[in-house]
């Protein structure tokens, strides 16, 4: 989420814009007597901190929906270790000698106040509700300005990426590449059983047409329903799992020129005809030149950001409070997510 989105709903969080996280929050101990939620090399987080950060940033990731607890109690960990993560960096910023740019700052505190002027509650509590996010605007600048300079590699040697290049070859191979034509009968998906019917009758004609010798492009041009008709039913080049898997398995059955039996679609009939396949091929060195690079740079970037990070938590002495942590789901329960399918990805449910 960007920094601008994370501050709107910061403000909508304080302003009372947001509904509550759970339809009821459990009980706590009052602030006074709860323990730390951290201490990192003798510096407290407190647990109002944690608590208040994973209430608006669970609200910015999963906005008004409700949280299954197995995905609150993951993203726990991943707002506690982010909450450790930024004092021992801010420190260390510091400690370089890295100061806020508070130009920066400026610029975002006079956008809230034009966004929030009007809001009597915010000019009622202006002060109280841009502390904490000057805080944090601050806290932001001072990371920034670190990863900039930790991550700031010089220029990659021609054998760091001919070597980079090597190692990786799937990130410099062409996928297979399909010149595909299309005849669609199309069919609303909410249509009754007789228009899916009407369809599957005409598709079987013109298959009846096509072995015949009929003309694919003309065909296409009278019939299709799909916006590649005007073309003769010819499509943008496809790569593997833009289509349907059943369509997908059609057309690795069949030759250039060949084309597949109707097949049933979220659309329709489609009737798809291979015109020419281009298999995966490597680029060369010189071709793939600028994606080497710039992969290069970004991995090289992240691996150093990385090491860095790891390195100042082996150097500190962290102590985390997990009893703020609900507990971890058993392996197998997780919940899964569904992919979602292509136009033309999956027969209709009738």
């Amino acid at each position: 989420m960007n920094d601008n989105r994370r501050g709107i709903l910061f403000f909508a969080t304080l302003l009372g814009f947001c509904a509550p996280l759970f339809a009821a929050d459990p009980p706590v101990p009052p602030p006074g007597e709860r323990p730390p939620f951290a201490v990192v090399d003798g510096v407290a987080i407190p647990a109002e901190r944690f608590i208040s950060s994973v209430q608006q940033g669970a609200r910015q990731k999963f906005y008004h929906g409700k949280i299954p607890e197995a995905d609150m109690a993951k993203f726990q960990r991943e707002m506690g270790t982010a909450l450790v993560d930024r004092l021992l960096l801010v420190k260390e910023a510091k400690r370089q000698g890295l100061q806020p740019d508070q130009s920066e700052i400026q610029k975002e505190i006079a956008g809230y106040d034009q966004r929030y002027g009007n809001s009597p509650r915010y000019q009622a509590n202006r002060e109280a509700m841009l502390t904490p996010l000057v805080e944090e605007m601050a806290d932001r600048s001072l990371v920034t300005q670190l990863q900039e300079r930790i991550t700031r590699g010089s220029e990659p040697t021609e054998k760091e990426l001919r070597d980079y290049y090597d190692a990786n070859p799937d990130k410099f191979t062409e996928p297979e590449d399909m010149e595909i034509s299309l005849i669609l009968l199309k069919v609303d998906p909410s249509a009754g059983q007789d228009a899916w019917d009407k369809a599957k009758t005409e598709a079987d004609a013109l298959m009846g047409k096509l072995k015949a010798g009929g003309d694919f492009a003309e065909l296409a041009r009278i019939h299709s329903g799909d916006i590649s008709a005007a073309k003769g039913g010819k499509m943008d080049y496809l790569h593997s799992g833009m289509l349907a898997e059943g369509a997908e398995k059609a057309i690795a059955q069949i030759q250039p020129g060949q084309f597949t039996d109707p097949i049933l679609v979220l659309e329709g009939y489609a009737i798809f005809r291979l015109d020419q396949r281009t298999p995966p091929h490597k680029l060369a060195f010189d071709a793939a030149r600028p994606r080497v690079k710039k992969l290069f740079q970004r991995d090289s970037s992240e691996s150093a950001w990385k090491t860095f990070r790891e390195g100042l938590w082996k150097k500190a002495a962290v102590s985390i409070n997990e009893s703020y942590y609900l507990p971890l789901p058993e392996p197998g329960q997780e919940a899964e997510g569904s992919a979602r399918p292509h136009s033309l990805g999956g027969a209709p449910s009738k």
